[in-house]
C-alpha cells in the first residue's frame, strides 16, 4: 500500500522529529521513500517495507566498509503497525542511467566494491548443500505464497523447465559471501563520475559471490549503456591476481543466472508486472 505524507509526518514526529519539509520520493514494490528536511539536513524516510530490509540496511552500513558506500540507518523500527526507516540523503542518479563513459569510469571502483564484499562471510558455516537448497526453493519463498494460481500456463511451464535444469547443476563448491543482489533499480547513486551509495539491502544474502556478477549479465540487455563485459574482464583480472577461477566451475555462475530468471518470472506475477514478464521469460529462455 501506498503511504503518503501525512502518515510521514506522523512517524517523524513518533520518533522527535519536526520536519520542515516531506514529499514523496518514489513509491516502490515494497515501500514508499520521502524527501525529508529536517534539522538543516535531507533525510530519507521509507515507509511500509519489511522489517527484515531496514535490518539488512542497517546491517551492510554498520560493516563500514572504506570501498562501500551505504547510507547511515539513523532510526527503523515500527511505529503504530507501520515499518519505518530513516537514512542519511545521498544524492546521484541510478547506476544503470549512466552513459557509458561514466560505467567505464566507475567499473574500477564497482570491482573494488564487489571484492570488499566478497570478503564477508557468514559468522558461521554453511553446509555444504545450503546454497543449492536455496536457490531450488525459488517459487517458494513466503513473498511468493499462490504466485502459480495467477500465473498463466506458460510461465508456469517455463519456470518448471529452468527449475528442473537448476537442480541438475552442481554449485556445492560456491564459497558464501555477502551479495547485495539488487544492483539497479534505482539502488546505486553516482555523482560526479563516482558511486556514491549502495543501498537498499532487502535483498542481500551470503550466496555465491557470483550472483551479483549474473545481475548485471541478465539484466543487460535492458540497459546497453553498461559494458558488463568490462566489468567481467576487470573482475577476472582480479581474481586472478587473488589465485581463484571461480569462472572454472561454469554452473556456478549458470545457477545464478537461471534463478535471476526464476525469482522475477514469480516477481512479475505477483506484482502484477505483466509487461516485464515476456522480456524475462525470453531472456531465461536464452539461458536454457
Amino acid at each position: 500500500m501506498s503511504r503518503d505524507e501525512r502518515d510521514a509526518v506522523r512517524v517523524l514526529h513518533a520518533i522527535g522529529h519536526d520536519p520542515e519539509s516531506v514529499r514523496v520520493l518514489m513509491p516502490g514494490a515494497w515501500s514508499t521513500a520521502f524527501l525529508v528536511g529536517s534539522g538543516g539536513v535531507d533525510l530519507v524516510l521509507r515507509l511500509g517495507g519489511r522489517i527484515e530490509d531496514y535490518a539488512a540496511d542497517a546491517f551492510a552500513a554498520g560493516l563500514d566498509l572504506a570501498e562501500v558506500p551505504v547510507p547511515q540507518v539513523l532510526d527503523h523500527g515500527v511505529q503504530d503497525g507501520l515499518t519505518y526507516a530513516l537514512s542519511e540523503f545521498v544524492a546521484g542518479e541510478p547506476l544503470e542511467a549512466v552513459d557509458s563513459d561514466t560505467w567505464t569510469g566507475v567499473v574500477p571502483q564497482l570491482v573494488d566494491m564487489l571484492e570488499a564484499l566478497r570478503g564477508i562471510g557468514p559468522d558461521e558455516p554453511r553446509a555444504p548443500d545450503a546454497w543449492h537448497h536455496h536457490l531450488l526453493d525459488v517459487g517458494e519463498y513466503p513473498w511468493q505464497r499462490g504466485w502459480r494460481e495467477r500465473a498463466d500456463p506458460d510461465a508456469v511451464q517455463l519456470f518448471d523447465v529452468g527449475r528442473t535444469r537448476l537442480g541438475e547443476l552442481a554449485v556445492d563448491d560456491a564459497p558464501m559471501s555477502l551479495v547485495h543482489a539488487d544492483w539497479i533499480n534505482r539502488n546505486v547513486h553516482v555523482a560526479d563520475g563516482r558511486i556514491t551509495a549502495v543501498f537498499d539491502w532487502g535483498c542481500s544474502q551470503f550466496a555465491d559471490h557470483l550472483y551479483d556478477v549474473a545481475w548485471f549479465e541478465f539484466w543487460a540487455p535492458w540497459h546497453p549503456n553498461l559494458d558488463v563485459a568490462q566489468l567481467r574482464e576487470e573482475l577476472a583480472t582480479r581474481w586472478n591476481s587473488a589465485g581463484i577461477a571461480p569462472l572454472d566451475n561454469p554452473d556456478r555462475l549458470l545457477a545464478c543466472l537461471l534463478h535471476i530468471g526464476l525469482d522475477h518470472i514469480v516477481y512479475n506475477v505477483v506484482h502484477g508486472s505483466l509487461e516485464q514478464l515476456r522480456p524475462t521469460m525470453d531472456r531465461l529462455e536464452q539461458y536454457l
